[in-house]
């Protein structure tokens, strides 16, 4: 059975990952990792620089196929161009891909190239490895600084009319339009009950600003008016994902996935929401592969493609 190498990045604005990825059929697994600070600039050169250096490094010599890349942002249908990204400069409406081909030509690779939502990228790979393995409709949620998600629907990924599709962190869940959106706009479901929102709302009741400390003091009804009041709003929005949608599974992946118990909690205050008839189908999972699932799904985005 031939073995497949390919290298599979993570862009985020604190940390670039990148993975070299070895698939042999159904059997799937990362050979090497490695880490680095995003560049404090964040402009076009230094990140594609960085990306390339970080490909060559966990690639160790050996030819790759492909490479791909986990894009924090929205994508045009063709995949080619960035057409917004709120944490990087110089980033959004050029050709990505070509800038960093020619980055990649410098230190001797011409793998053939990919990127795609970081969401999306999560969704991949949990279908190829993780949670979602054998699932044909699921919904993968990154809660984090925001929320991201990735679609599968009848086995494919959905990505829209104009490449845009599967963006639930801006779902319109609220009146409130004084909170901005990183987007643009406002009453988006990540400005309500993402990390960021709940950080930054405890912060100003002078409570711990970290998610962590958080989840593990409810017993202040500080925070846990906070959290419990995000929780709902996120549960409202996973509601309205599933009436959507008829998902097998809702998988929750990102740093926020990590409290204890919060896909339980989520599935309670979830189910009210839900038609009776769907409400039976209700299943929240935790994702299989951490932050790897990124890592994963960028590598095999060439692959699914094909």
């Amino acid at each position: 059975m031939t073995k497949l190498l390919s290298v599979g990045v993570d862009l985020g604005g604190h940390t670039i990952s990148a993975a070299l990825v070895e698939t042999e059929g159904k059997n799937v697994r990362i050979l090497y990792r490695a880490d680095r600070d995003t560049p404090e600039g964040r402009d076009i050169y230094e990140v594609v620089e960085c990306i390339a250096d970080m490909t060559a490094e966990v690639s160790r010599d050996r030819e790759i196929t492909s490479a791909g890349v986990g894009i924090p942002g929205f994508l045009d249908a063709s995949r080619r161009i960035i057409t917004k990204l709120t944490n990087f400069s110089g980033l959004e409406n050029i050709a990505f891909l070509e800038y960093l081909s020619h980055a990649l030509e410098k230190r001797g690779l011409s793998p053939l190239l990919a990127m795609e939502n970081d969401a999306n990228c999560f969704a991949v790979g949990e279908a190829f490895c993780g949670a979602a393995a054998g699932c044909r409709d699921f919904i993968v949620l990154t809660l984090g600084t925001g929320i991201g998600s990735g679609i599968f629907v009848n086995g494919s990924l959905v990505t829209g009319a104009h490449g845009m599709a599967g963006e639930a962190g801006h779902i319109s869940i609220s009146e409130h339009r004084e909170i901005r959106c990183g987007c643009g706009s406002t009453g988006h479901l990540e400005t309500l009950a993402s990390a960021d929102y709940i950080e930054q709302k405890a912060a100003k009741e002078g409570l711990p600003g970290d998610f962590r400390s958080l989840w593990h003091m409810r017993n202040d009804k500080r925070a846990d008016d906070i959290v419990s009041n995000a929780l709902e709003t996120m549960a409202r929005g996973i509601a309205s994902l599933i009436v959507v949608l008829d998902p097998e599974k809702i998988i929750l992946s990102g740093g926020m996935s990590k409290a204890e118990g919060i896909a339980e909690e989520l599935g309670s205050r979830t189910l009210p929401w839900l038609p009776l008839p769907m409400r039976k189908h209700l299943s929240i999972e935790l994702s299989l592969l951490g932050a790897d699932a990124g890592l994963y799904g960028a590598a095999s985005i060439s692959l699914l493609r094909r």
